[in-house]
């Protein structure tokens, strides 16, 4: 992962023990290279096990298939019972975040609410303050809004943070038996389906507004620039970007597994999208935006440019420009 710098200098980054996954500091040094303090990420999170009652759990209730057994302790992980902590992987490729009043953030894995992992929240000072049930794989972007009467208004709304928010299926809810934790997410956990989101949050990390990929069909680009498509998608496609990127409008810029580059609106409505090579499970890169306004993605090995030039004629409004990278 790549440190973060706040504007006062302090590096951020994120220590993990080990050989294990469940014992992860978030680390604040000066800018002399001296520490400042360490967070643990231990024992944060209260969203587990669920009789019905536990706020922002996706498990389903106590006794039911992929539910914790019925008279566990409300909230707990149940695969360590006790309060969840955010994990490190080696092969995750989150970084933290500074946002604009000094707080951090850092998505964290998670196994028991479907692998989504968490984003976690701290203060300048080291101290926990929220946390978000999406993380893994995921750095958010920030857009400032710069406006007083939000920020006057106390609400949590003087910037956002937008951020992939993937409700995964295909892997059980908090372990890997069939019989205990059922793969099929839509069937067992109906209040609580696959489905795939870019979500934006407050700085509370509430809910703003989602956007969902509904596209079902996997596509690719043949030779003659011809366009094939399967329709074989019935829940829609994961966003596969570790960051998505957003312009000084609001407009979010993210790539999904079905192949398209999307822009959407503030408010969670979409703007354009533009296909670009294959659907395909695609590496966590970032999606960027450079000072000229283009916008970079990557899909399938390829890195893709889109520019502010003319109406281009697959419908996004720019210049389209595919140049080869690294596979």
């Amino acid at each position: 992962m790549a440190p973060a710098i706040a504007p006062d200098g302090t590096i951020y980054t994120v220590s993990k023990g080990h050989f294990v996954t469940r014992y992860n500091y978030l680390i604040a040094v000066r800018p002399n290279l001296t520490g400042k303090w360490a967070a643990s990420m231990r024992g944060r999170l209260h969203d587990g096990c669920n009789d019905g009652t536990v706020q922002g759990s996706v498990l389903p209730v106590n006794g039911q298939p992929g539910g914790c057994r019925v008279g566990s302790t409300n909230g707990v992980d149940p695969e360590v019972n006790h309060a969840g902590m955010g994990r490190v992987l080696d092969d995750e490729s989150s970084t933290p975040t500074v946002a604009p009043d000094g707080s951090i953030l850092f998505g964290a894995y998670t196994r028991y609410n479907y692998a989504q992992g968490h984003l976690l929240q701290f203060s300048a000072n080291g101290d926990f303050l929220h946390s978000f049930g999406f993380g893994w794989d995921s750095t958010p972007a920030i857009f400032n809004r710069d406006d007083q009467q939000l920020v006057a208004s106390n609400q949590g709304n003087a910037y956002s943070i937008v951020i992939k928010n993937n409700h995964y299926s295909g892997l059980g809810s908090y372990c890997n038996d069939d019989t205990i934790c059922p793969t099929d997410r839509t069937a067992t956990n109906p209040a609580s389906p696959e489905a795939y989101f870019v979500t934006q949050l407050n700085s509370n990390l509430g809910i703003q507004w989602s956007f969902q990929n509904t596209n079902t069909e996997s596509c690719t680009r043949n030779p003659d620039g011809t366009i094939t498509c399967v329709n074989d998608h019935p829940h829609g496609f994961e966003w596969c970007v570790n960051a998505p990127v957003l312009d000084v409008n609001g407009i979010v810029y993210a790539n999904s597994e079905d192949g398209n580059l999307y822009s959407i609106n503030q408010g969670g409505t979409q703007r354009q999208r533009l296909f670009q090579q294959q659907a395909i499970g695609a590496a966590y890169t970032p999606a960027s935006l450079g000072p000229d306004g283009k916008i970079y993605s990557e899909n399938q090995g390829i890195l893709f440019v889109v520019g502010t030039g003319h109406v281009a004629s697959n419908g996004w409004n720019g210049v389209f420009r595919p140049h080869m990278g690294s596979r």
